[in-house]
């Protein structure tokens, strides 16, 4: 319930500073940590808060129209919470695991694989999939970034509602995955994007906490681009 009233709160001071500032206000008792501007036009910015356990840590997610998604996850990132915005949908982990996502092993082993439900209004969501580290090593804007390459499967009691491979990206500092490129089948049918990672904003920079994306919105306008393992994320 709390980190329910946490999101709410979330969306309701978007709002309330749209007239004028282009700067997201996370909710009280919450401090802005990153912000990161991404192909696709996304930017995403993270907080953490101190209602929450210790390594837990928010990421509200903008296009040009406004947040689209919310997520909690922990220091393992496992997806606790989340939230997409149109239309409305909360999910949650369901605890424990048969399989959960775990950083640290991705990080020891180079393969971490995963099993686990998330609920929602609608009924359960079995995602299973893995994480392997490629072995490469980029610096995007400064920030060194572990290449990744996945799979996940999306399943409901009706069957495969999403099919996601790709790559993405591992910060050891911020211990998150960080959105890369993407392919599948999901509800509307084949897909392809590219969320990379352009511009990573700290405190006291410009572009810190903004709400507006900068990169590939003129031909963001009717993409579809699902929720996927890895960068809630």
């Amino acid at each position: 319930m709390k980190a329910t009233m946490i999101f709410c709160t979330a969306l309701l001071a978007v709002p309330a500073y749209a007239q004028d500032s282009d700067r997201f206000y996370p909710p009280e008792g919450c401090t802005p940590q990153l912000t990161v501007q991404s192909r696709g036009c996304s930017v995403s910015n993270i907080y953490t808060c101190a209602a929450d356990q210790p390594g837990e840590n928010w990421r509200i997610e903008f296009d040009v129209d406004g947040p689209i998604f919310l997520s909690k996850i922990d220091s393992e990132t496992q997806w606790l919470e989340s939230y997409d915005m149109f239309p409305m949908r909360r999910e949650t982990l369901v605890q424990p695991a048969p399989d959960p996502a775990s950083l640290t092993e991705l990080l020891e082993t180079g393969t971490d694989s995963y099993d686990f439900v998330q609920r929602s209004e609608t009924g359960p969501i079995r995602v299973v999939g893995y994480d392997r580290l490629t072995g490469d090593e980029v610096v995007i804007d400064g920030e060194p970034l572990l290449v990744t390459e996945f799979e996940a499967r999306h399943e409901t009691t009706s069957g495969t509602i999403l099919e996601v491979s790709g790559n993405e990206y591992v910060s050891v500092r911020h211990r998150r995955f960080i959105a890369g490129t993407y392919s599948g089948t999901g509800a509307n049918g084949a897909f392809e994007s590219d969320g990379s990672p352009v511009d990573f904003i700290y405190p006291g920079e410009p572009g810190f906490f903004t709400k507006t994306p900068l990169y590939d919105c003129e031909s963001s306008l009717a993409r579809y681009v699902p929720t996927v393992k890895g960068y809630d994320q």
